[in-house]
């Protein structure tokens, strides 16, 4: 009875349905057969053994004769499996070809909305993993001890880091900026603050960290609009603490006070 179950299982995977499949091997057992009988060996329902005998004999499986009542045989089972054989290997065959002309889709741009301190963490570590060409962060103290590792890690295998830290944090890494002038007035304007971490240009996550209710909310994406966004924010802030240094804190701050537009960015938030 296992040996039989095996084979039934086994014909189903060549493509029979169930059905076809024990009424084939009842029929090796006993043939030639009617359908009642067939019926009672393969303990198929009477209601569906003619049907299932139908298909048995389109797939070339069983013939029928032309007597009354109707005889049912197998075909042997060497000729069934070398036809099935031939049949699949030309299928594969077939299938070899139209795969390789089949066009790829460009590159699905995707978004996960993510919530949750360890959940960002975890997801930047990621991307920090991945990267093989470069990776753009801008972060925070905290955030920076958590992903020290992972970002020396990074740089040890050839990624070209670039960092900017709001705050005083030594990552061992070439291209860090110190950014802390700005953290303050973020902190006080906004009562949180944002890491963005880009990496290859392709990926970037931007998670939002409230000082006010300790909540994290954030996204990963692919999109390259705002991957874009993204860097050209860190670019930005990076651009800035240059040309302050090199200009002066205090004409810089003249500079944004006098300067209309620069004022007039100043006091959006």
């Amino acid at each position: 009875m296992l040996a039989t179950n095996n084979i039934i299982i086994k014909l189903t995977q060549l493509g029979f349905s169930s059905y076809e499949a024990k009424a084939y091997v009842a029929l090796l057992q006993k043939h030639p057969s009617i359908g009642y009988e067939v019926s009672k060996i393969s303990k198929i329902p009477t209601s569906k053994i003619y049907e299932t005998l139908i298909n048995l004999k389109n797939k070339g499986a069983i013939m029928v004769s032309n007597s009354e009542p109707v005889n049912y045989y197998p075909i042997p089972p060497e000729t069934l499996l070398r036809r099935l054989k031939k049949d699949f290997l030309s299928k594969i065959d077939d299938l070899e070809g139209q795969l390789s002309k089949v066009q790829p889709f460009r590159e699905i741009d995707f978004t996960w909305n993510l919530t949750g301190y360890n959940t960002v963490i975890d997801k930047i570590t990621t991307l920090i993993d991945n990267a093989t060409k470069s990776l753009l962060v801008s972060i925070w103290p905290h955030e920076a001890n958590l992903l020290k590792g992972s970002i020396k890690d990074a740089e040890t295998r050839g990624v070209k880091v670039i960092i900017g830290v709001f705050g005083s944090y030594d990552f061992g890494c070439k291209n860090t900026i110190n950014l802390q002038q700005y953290a303050v007035s973020s902190v006080s304007r906004l009562g949180k603050h944002l890491t963005v971490t880009i990496g290859d240009s392709k990926e970037v996550v931007v998670s939002e960290i409230n000082h006010f209710n300790n909540t994290t909310v954030g996204i990963w994406t692919t999109t390259p609009g705002i991957v874009l966004m993204a860097t050209e924010y860190v670019k930005h802030d990076i651009w800035g603490r240059i040309l302050e240094d090199a200009i002066g804190e205090e004409k810089f701050e003249q500079m944004c006070e006098e300067n209309d537009l620069l004022s007039c960015i100043n006091k959006i938030h």
